[in-house]
């Protein structure tokens, strides 16, 4: 203390439980909080299931006093904090009789000096709060009990035999209603969750089950509000929920009936099983219904190997192919569903195909491979020889399973191909034994049949390239099949130059490319058809790119009237009068005519939409006037050349006049 201080305090009563001053119920406590934290704490010897309240008067202010209790073992089991009016006190319950604490505490400077106390025994807790001290509740009777302290809560113990729904309800006065919550003989809260009025469950386990009572929230810390507890049988449960009650079944082709109470019931089945043999269990649709039960199979270490949930319109099941003898159990559960179920219990025997290449079935191809795909971690694995070059087709034309994924394996065990859409297509680099797999895809994989065209289509039809190209003849159709993105079909004719040609593809898409250079060419419809016009006589190569199975025809469709250039000219004279055709947008007629030096001429095409151009010796144009009149201006060989200026793309025909 400072030395302005002249007067030093000995402290009243203990600061702890350890300190503290024994005193009695119903006795006097006084004492003076001298200081800020100063606590002083009692100790009383309180009688098991006893409530106590401990209070006391203070000097004004009297808002912020604390009261703590301390149980036993010297922890904080209570506080209260006194308000100006004072409050109710601290009120508490001994679980034992054993010696308990109490103290008074100031948290504030301001608050310091005399008070009085006072423990008082509030009377006997008409039941207790633990399961080692619950009081016993016979099915059939009605409990009763009362809340005497927002603190209490009541426990009933209540013997109950396994296999039937019931409900437990509480009554009390409005508006301090009770809540119930229930504890299995296993420790589990049926239905989880926080206390309710009322608490509905599955008695799945034999044995005590725990009814604790307490009120719903409130401030008021004295209550004593009586209520009753009823118990109702709500129905009795067809099938255990546990594996260790689990029905028996034998396994048969004749389904059986069952019902799922809601959410609160899981009926749980067992079977033993045979190594090797593969079982399944399933569940219809029901009229009225649009799903089944889900389901979840356990092997006897509880492990899961297989679940379906229920789907709109679809029945559930779940199999195995068992590697030991032994027990499994399948659990029908709520999920969406509620009400009665139909399934089976089948052997469906041993697996028709090995699941490696260590047990595959042996095949020769072509051949329509048949299977079942009993569970969803199947394989059917196949066996076949393949030559290095020849390409092989497997293709689904029917199933029952779901999502089948096709795969291949070399002789290494190595995964070359894959093919989804129930088709797998592959071109052989080596000849050897590979193995063909049918598998359940990662989606919904639903077990079931499978049929599969399986057939060799020897080597590539076509090359795929110009040095391999195949001959393409004129009127004759090539049909093709490219097994793959990759696979480009090459096709070959040779153009003759003032040939005009139209190809045909159909389901397909070409390129076309010739070593003289550009193919003048009109893409005229889909599917592809081509007009082409050579500018020369040479190959013009027709790869297929795009398409799966197609045909490709050639046909020869005229033979252009007049060349496209002036190596090629048709010699005329004038004056002249010709009739002749353009024969697509690509088209050139080209003329040769000897005209002398300063001699005006004219020229023109009445009422179509041609263009004329005039190149003298040298090659130069000659300068034309809008009514197509012209002088040459050196004495020689001119040449007139016709072309399309807009119009339609094939087919046009025209008048040349020159005079």
């Amino acid at each position: 203390m400072s030395t302005q201080y002249s007067r030093l305090y000995e402290d009243d009563h203990g600061d702890a439980p350890s300190e503290a001053t024994p005193v009695l119920p119903h006795t006097l406590i006084t004492g003076t909080l001298d200081f800020r934290a100063d606590e002083d704490v009692f100790s009383f010897t309180a009688q098991a299931q006893r409530y106590y309240r401990f209070d006391c008067v203070v000097d004004s202010p009297a808002t912020g006093w604390v009261f703590y209790y301390y149980n036993a073992q010297q922890v904080p089991s209570g506080t209260a904090v006194v308000f100006d009016p004072p409050g109710h006190g601290l009120y508490f319950k001994a679980r034992a009789t054993e010696t308990a604490y109490v103290s008074i505490r100031s948290p504030m400077p301001e608050i310091v000096g005399p008070y009085s106390c006072q423990i008082t025994e509030l009377g006997m807790d008409d039941h207790a709060d633990t399961a080692t001290s619950a009081s016993a509740w016979a099915p059939g009777n009605v409990a009763t009990g009362t809340i005497e302290y927002g603190i209490d809560t009541d426990v009933f113990s209540l013997p109950l035999q396994r296999g039937a729904f019931y409900r437990v309800r509480c009554e009390s006065a409005v508006p301090n209603e009770c809540q119930v919550r229930v504890t299995s003989p296993v420790g589990t809260i049926t239905p989880p969750g926080m206390p309710t009025q009322t608490a509905s469950f599955n008695a799945i386990h034999s044995g005590t089950y725990l009814v604790e009572v307490t009120m719903n929230w409130t401030s008021t810390p004295v209550l004593q509000t009586a209520y009753t507890l009823h118990l109702d049988l709500l129905e009795t449960d067809d099938h255990a929920d546990t594996l260790e009650h689990a029905t028996a079944l034998t396994p048969s082709s004749t389904s059986f009936t069952g019902k799922l109470s809601g959410a609160l019931d899981q009926d749980v089945f067992t079977f033993t099983a045979t190594q090797g043999r593969v079982y399944r269990f399933a569940c219809d649709v029901l009229q009225g219904r649009t799903s089944g039960p889900s389901l979840l199979l356990r092997n006897a270490g509880g492990t899961i190997v297989d679940g379906s949930s229920s789907s709109q319109n679809r029945g559930t099941t779940v199999s195995v192919e068992t590697p030991v003898t032994g027990a499994y159990f399948v659990e029908l559960s709520h999920g969406s569903y509620d009400g009665p179920y139909s399934c089976a219990l089948e052997d469906l025997g041993f697996d028709d195909h090995g699941d490696s290449a260590m047990a595959a079935t042996p095949v020769s191809l072509p051949t329509v491979l048949t299977g079942h795909l009993e569970t969803r971690a199947d394989v059917d694995a196949f066996a076949f020889e393949v030559q290095a070059g020849r390409i092989y087709h497997f293709e689904r034309t029917s199933s029952t399973a779901s999502s089948i994924l096709l795969q291949l394996r070399n002789a290494q065990g190595q995964l070359v191909q894959t093919g989804g859409y129930g088709a797998l297509i592959y071109e052989a680099p080596e000849s050897a034994v590979y193995t063909f797999e049918v598998r359940l895809d990662s989606s919904t994989r639903e077990p079931g049949t499978f049929v599969i065209q399986a057939v060799d289509r020897g080597p590539d039809d076509h090359g795929n390239t110009p040095a391999s190209a195949t001959l393409l003849v004129p009127g004759q159709p090539a049909s093709g099949w490219r097994h793959r993105s990759e696979d480009k079909d090459v096709f070959v004719f040779q153009a003759q130059e003032q040939t005009l040609y139209q190809l045909y593809c159909t389901g397909c898409e070409v390129t076309l490319e010739s070593p003289t250079g550009w193919v003048r060419r009109l893409h005229l419809a889909n599917p592809a058809r081509i007009f082409i016009d050579p500018l020369s006589t040479g190959p013009i190569y027709v790869t297929v790119n795009q398409g799966f199975t197609y045909e490709v025809l050639l046909e020869i469709v005229g033979v252009d009237d007049h060349g496209d250039d002036v190596g090629h000219a048709t010699p005329i004279t004038y004056p002249l009068r010709l009739m002749g055709m353009l024969e697509s947008l690509h088209d050139v007629d080209v003329f040769a005519v000897a005209l002398p030096a300063g001699q005006p001429r004219r020229t023109n095409s009445p009422g179509s939409p041609q263009a004329i151009q005039v190149l003298d010796p040298t090659g130069q144009p000659v300068p034309i006037d809008f009514s197509g009149g012209f002088t040459p201006q050196v004495s020689g060989v001119h040449h007139l050349l016709m072309r399309l200026d807009g119009g339609p793309h094939l087919a046009v025909p025209y008048q040349l006049i020159l005079d």
